[in-house]
């Protein structure tokens, strides 16, 4: 007599007649099939339920190219907070900044529409500070970009100011907008006086006004003279005498010029003799000579013909007369022009404004250019301004001096300092000082690369977006820099 060896199943309690059915007969089917009983205890080990062909279902069929494997895949959930999922794919969760704002153009990756604002932003936390950089190389459509914006904000209230348009590009945009434009060069009938007082601020006092003013002019004065010496700083004697003529000249003359102060250094008074010496200001008179006499002279030497109109929208000095210039020229011009729009736009009371500082690379190798630019960085929500820089390439920093070089480090500290960074596309070689210099992951690197014409990269705060500027026919008229190549 042979013994049959029976299975022994432990049924829960509770557990009715209908479920004590399902039980014997999936038993009966494992003895019958005994992969399909592994199978199935496989699949309730992942919660899930396998079921074979012959109980009205295909899953994990052996038939020939059935492309269906043994097991069903539930893989489980991954959680992750946005920050991280925006570092790990960028573009892809931003919800884009909202429609407050002068509109850019299209959020390329989230299709809908891009819009800015630097005082908007800074009210709501996005950003900590209302300075903006620009860069791109030649034909990437970095000027595009910030003709749009100013233009833009414009007719939204905003006003804007271009410290100097040394191609003259700006020109078209102004008159464009119904603004007033400063043109300064040899032949040029327009005459700005850099020592001009400016308005004055109903925040400050007549002595606190007066003060700024001094100083002001004293630090103008002392920049030309070190910008004629190539950087070469002024002995003691020498700031003295110069001092001396300024104060002297402001005594005499409520609204000094610096034929003026030149002719106090070259004629100095017996106080003056008796702290210097005769020659104690010679020096100093022969380096201050060029902007009256040398190739300056008819642009900064005469009371201004020309006024700065705080409630026209947008200013532009234009100084695109001066190209082929030397660059001592150019600084000296620059300086000037920056100093006397500086007392403007510097008050206040002026409302918000856009100050644009366009071939940035040329402004910030020239230290009192890069020292005032410093400045109205730092003070730009006391101003209520924000600051534009538009340059080519981080890599223009190089020809200022080495990573050692205080004035390099100096400039650098703009672009990093700037809480909206947009970047068009950028050459191989320079990315890495471009990525650097203002924190791009290997993304967004790798996007800048090969960004098309008209878009760009925003980074604005800690979020990123790529965007394509869109423009109108119009504006593309006025904008455009690419008419004589056509």
């Amino acid at each position: 007599m042979t013994r049959t060896n029976q299975s022994v199943e432990y049924v829960p309690s509770g557990v009715n007649r209908k479920e004590r059915k399902e039980r014997r007969r999936r038993v009966a089917a494992a003895d019958s099939q005994p992969w399909a009983a592994a199978l199935n205890r496989a699949g309730e080990m992942v919660g899930t339920r396998l079921e074979t062909a012959e109980h009205g279902g295909d899953w994990g069929s052996r038939e020939p190219a059935s492309l269906r494997g043994p097991h069903r895949l539930r893989p489980a959930p991954h959680r992750a907070s946005t920050l991280t999922f925006a570092a790990a794919y960028p573009f892809i969760t931003e919800s884009g900044l909202g429609h407050e704002g002068t509109y850019i153009g299209t959020d390329v990756f989230g299709s809908g529409a891009f819009s800015y604002d630097p005082w908007i932003l800074y009210d709501k936390g996005v950003i900590s500070g209302p300075s903006i950089v620009v860069i791109g190389t030649v034909g990437t459509g970095k000027s595009m970009c910030g003709k749009s914006l100013v233009a833009r904000s414009i007719t939204l209230g905003r006003k804007a100011a271009v410290a100097s348009d040394p191609k003259g590009e700006w020109v078209a945009v102004a008159n464009a907008v119904g603004g007033k434009v400063i043109s300064v060069g040899p032949g040029r009938a327009a005459r700005v006086n850099p020592l001009d007082a400016g308005p004055r601020s109903s925040a400050l006092s007549e002595a606190q006004w007066q003060a700024v003013v001094r100083q002001r002019r004293r630090y103008l004065l002392v920049a030309l003279v070190s910008l004629m010496r190539q950087g070469m700083p002024l002995r003691p004697v020498e700031h003295t005498a110069l001092d001396m003529a300024l104060m002297e000249t402001v005594a005499e003359n409520s609204n000094p010029t610096l034929p003026m102060v030149l002719d106090h250094l070259l004629n100095p008074s017996k106080e003056t003799i008796g702290l210097v010496g005769k020659d104690g200001g010679l020096a100093v008179s022969h380096s201050l000579r060029r902007t009256v006499s040398g190739d300056l002279e008819g642009m900064f030497d005469a009371p201004s013909t020309v006024a700065f109109d705080a409630d026209a929208p947008m200013m532009v000095m234009d100084t695109s007369a001066l190209i082929g210039a030397s660059e001592q020229a150019l600084s000296l011009a620059a300086a000037c022009g920056a100093t006397w729009l500086e007392a403007a736009v510097t008050n206040p009371d002026g409302g918000k404004r856009l100050v644009v500082y366009d071939e940035g690379w040329r402004m910030l190798a020239d230290p009192y250019m890069l020292a005032k630019m410093s400045e109205q960085w730092r003070l730009a929500r006391t101003y209520g301004i924000a600051n534009l820089l538009i340059m080519h390439k981080v890599a223009d920093l190089n020809e200022i001096g080495d990573s050692s070089s205080g004035h390099r480090q100096k400039a650098l500290g703009l672009l990093t300092e700037a809480d909206t960074r947009i970047i068009y596309r950028q050459k191989h070689d320079a990315m890495r000082l471009t990525k650097e210099a203002l924190g791009l992951s290997e993304a967004e690197c790798e996007h800048v690369e090969n960004l098309p014409k008209g878009v760009g990269l925003w980074k604005v705060g800690n979020r990123s977006f790529i965007v394509a500027n869109r423009v109108t026919t119009d504006e593309l008229e006025v904008f455009g820099t690419d008419d004589r190549m056509i």
